[in-house]
């Protein structure tokens, strides 16, 4: 019997169960599970992957890569964002996936008809009767919901592999204590840690924070970067 160890990604049934009824190539199923790996794998929805990247890990040409991709993205299985400046493509699950998990929550809150009065017991109160039973909601969010939040925050994948997000705020505080060039090495270092081990922090920086404060990095150390914009106007 095979046993898990502690590198291994989750994946909702739902999802699953979604894929089991698709009719994919081997090479289409493979770059889909492979987008599942840097997304979910890393507890995001979005990940920067360069097509050279996923033809390594799966053993495909790259102009393959992009023909099977462009077939994933018109089927509505895979979205994909153009490469912007220096950060290459942004790739995620699209909606007809997701729609499996949504459809999955509005099955699982629907209720059965059922002409017998359903009797509620509490401790703390009567028992209550009611001919028309009510769904509660739990309070839980779908998978747009999740996603929607996590634009709202304004975060970035910054790194070379993008995965330390940060917002404009959050980096500029680090920038302000630590200084630029400090930082920017910390990301680094932290992005890469993150890449080889397949581990995640829930957050990015207080993990860079504590990784300098432990290697005795000064809050005011000196950073010419810090002075770039004064510098420059003269």
């Amino acid at each position: 019997m095979a046993t898990m160890n502690k590198n291994f990604t989750r994946i909702p049934n739902d999802i699953l169960d979604g894929l089991c009824r698709l009719e994919l190539s081997g090479s289409e199923m493979r770059i889909i599970l492979y987008v599942i790996r840097r997304t979910f794998g890393f507890n995001r929805d979005f990940a920067e992957i360069p097509l050279s990247e996923i033809a390594s890990v799966i053993g495909m040409s790259v102009p393959n890569i992009s023909r099977s991709l462009k077939k994933l993205v018109n089927m509505n299985l895979l979205e994909r964002h153009a490469a912007r400046g220096i950060h290459p493509q942004t790739i995620s699950l699209g909606e007809r996936l997701n729609s499996y998990q949504e459809q999955q929550l509005s099955e699982s809150t629907t209720v059965a008809e059922n002409d017998n009065p359903v009797v509620i017991r509490n401790d703390n109160s009567p028992i209550v009767e009611n001919d028309n039973p009510t769904v509660i909601e739990n309070g839980n969010h779908t998978y747009k919901e999740k996603k929607k939040d996590i634009k709202e925050r304004e975060r970035k994948p910054r790194g070379p592999y993008g995965n330390v997000v940060l917002s404009d705020e959050q980096f500029g505080a680090l920038v302000s204590d630590y200084g630029k060039s400090n930082t920017e090495v910390y990301i680094r270092k932290v992005d890469s840690y993150m890449q080889s081990t397949g581990r995640s922090y829930p957050d990015h920086e207080a993990t860079i924070r504590k990784w300098m404060d432990d290697d005795g990095v000064k809050k005011d150390s000196f950073d010419m970067s810090k002075y770039e914009f004064f510098i420059n106007r003269f």
